[in-house]
């Protein structure tokens, strides 16, 4: 699948749209709730508030569309790289997934249905990126400036994304470099790569599906690579039109569905701590590496020095033959420079080139743009509290912050399931301290330190123990000691259970019945259908 075919153009410059371009959505105002972001974690925290009976909210999107990551990314080769049926809201699932891998446009597609089938669309205020949320104590509520205007909250939810943000790499040159640059979440659709001599630089995820889109297109590719990946082979099953009427029409078969690829992610993802899986997966990816790549000086190149899943293993059938074609070229040790219209890696070898394409990861954790602009009472940043080490109670709450919930936070993640499973669960989660907060007359929420300091320690404790730490690699989710502070390390289920339910207790509270202690209006469950 290639960008030509993708619904979604953007222009290259990706910027917050003017707001009298945009749909007016809610004024800009005080709401019960604000979530910072509309892409899949937003929207499933505005569907548990509606299931909850909670309509006072307001989903500020910085963009132009619903969707997130999936709006933003529009490379050629896009999709995901988890099951499809899995990477849904169990809330109101999809039925109509054209593969067991399905490409972008048909994930955004499913963004857009859910927001429009479920009323959230209504909630969604756009051209409203969030320049700063500061916490005011007197008022207990949260003001935030956008180009869309001020509003405030009670209850500030970021979900701005774990990917949200592209990381540029600060290399001597390349600001210099006379032709097209772009990050691949920004693509430039304007820019007609055909027949031309194109470097990719970095071959994380977006690469192993980028790669071989490109490579057939393009005179020369020069693809520079850090540190190799583990390349597994891909399950590719379309699915007929009789199937997709089938789940249609039972949602209990997509259920079941769902349960069988969840039960089989949480077995890989114990490869976390089993040795003896790791080396099982190794020898599968060293096969299908052997059975791709004929060259034994390339197939050394391409073969990773660290465990199985220290980094996040990769799924594609098309990669490894890709740069294998007489056209690319593969760069060890990474972008080192450039010059002029050279790029020069780390391995000292250098080619000359007429575009960049950087697919270079993101900014995470302490130095996403989100974590610099949400302050405490005395203007000092999340990033400024946590330095080199993200932490927070439940990977949610931090001290200092009240009436704030990050989703996706901390350690509050997977990289071998879903990662709205972690999603749908902190909603949850939101939705009933929110309905907590009002029945009990709770205005303000502040996690204790010591209730957070005794959970950060849990998590040190078993993230030492994981591949994420002693696989022998460094990767995004570590921080500079070396520190797991991005996944979960534990299976799913547990974090599901955790945070079935808001438990006061680890909480300071203030109690008055303003702001988020105020009563509801009479509660009005929004019924959903099973599927969008």
């Amino acid at each position: 699948m290639t960008s030509e075919a993708l619904p979604i153009q953007r222009p290259a410059d990706h910027h917050t749209p003017d707001a009298d371009e945009l749909p007016t959505g809610p004024p800009a105002r005080h709401s019960r709730v604000a979530v910072v972001g509309a892409g899949f974690t937003g929207l499933a925290v505005g569907l548990a508030l509606l299931r909850r009976g909670v309509h006072d909210f307001v989903l500020l999107e910085r963009a132009d569309d619903v969707g997130g990551v999936w709006r933003d990314n529009t490379y050629p080769g896009v999709g995901v790289d988890t099951p499809s049926p899995l990477y849904q809201l169990r809330a109101m699932t999809n039925p109509d997934w054209s593969d067991l891998y399905a490409p972008g446009h048909e994930v955004q597609d499913y963004a857009q249905r859910l927001a429009r089938s479920t009323g959230l669309l209504g909630h969604v205020r756009f051209g409203a990126d969030v320049r700063s949320a500061r916490w005011d104590p007197d008022g207990a509520r949260w003001w935030i400036d956008t180009p869309a205007g001020e509003f405030t909250a009670d209850v500030l939810v970021s979900a701005a994304g774990l990917v949200a943000d592209p990381k540029v790499p600060e290399v001597p040159g390349l600001a210099e470099f006379p032709g097209p640059v772009f990050h691949s979440a920004r693509w430039d659709h304007s820019v007609d790569l055909a027949g031309r001599r194109v470097a990719v630089v970095g071959t994380g995820a977006t690469a192993v599906q980028l790669v071989p889109e490109l490579q057939p297109r393009v005179a020369e590719l020069h693809v520079l690579q850090r540190t190799p990946a583990w390349i597994m082979p891909k399950p590719e099953r379309p699915v007929g039109e009789r199937a997709r009427r089938a789940f249609a029409a039972n949602p209990v078969l997509c259920r079941m569905q769902f349960d069988l690829l969840y039960a089989g992610a949480e077995l890989l993802a114990t490869t976390r701590r089993s040795r003896l899986l790791r080396e099982t997966l190794t020898r599968v990816g060293r096969r299908h590496l052997a059975a791709q790549v004929a060259d034994p000086e390339l197939r050394q190149r391409l073969t990773p020095d660290f465990d199985y899943a220290c980094k996040r293993p990769l799924v594609s059938n098309t990669y490894l033959p890709a740069m294998s074609a007489p056209n690319a070229t593969l760069h060890t040790g990474g972008l080192s420079h450039v010059d002029g219209r050279t790029v020069v890696s780390g391995d000292g070898s250098a080619a000359e080139v007429d575009a960049l394409v950087l697919t270079t990861g993101f900014e995470v954790g302490a130095t996403a743009p989100i974590a610099q602009r949400i302050l405490d009472a005395a203007g000092r940043s999340l990033h400024d509290h946590w330095g080199a080490y993200p932490r927070a109670y439940l990977g949610m709450n931090y001290p200092g912050f009240p009436n704030l919930f990050l989703m996706q936070g901390p350690n509050a993640t997977s990289g071998a399931s879903s990662t709205l499973l972690f999603s749908e669960a902190q909603a949850r989660y939101v939705a009933d301290a929110v309905c907590r907060m009002a029945g009990e007359g709770i205005r303000a929420l502040d996690v204790r330190p010591e209730a957070e300091e005794r959970w950060t320690r849990r998590i040190r404790r078993r993230s030492a123990r994981t591949v994420y730490e002693i696989g022998g690699c460094t990767s995004y989710y570590q921080n500079d000691e070396g520190h797991n502070v991005v996944m979960w390390p534990a299976n799913t289920a547990e974090y599901q259970l955790r945070t079935r339910r808001f438990r006061l207790a680890p909480f300071h509270a203030e109690r008055g019945r303003t702001g988020a202690g105020r009563p509801l209006e009479p509660l009005r469950p929004v019924r959903l259908a099973t599927t969008a």
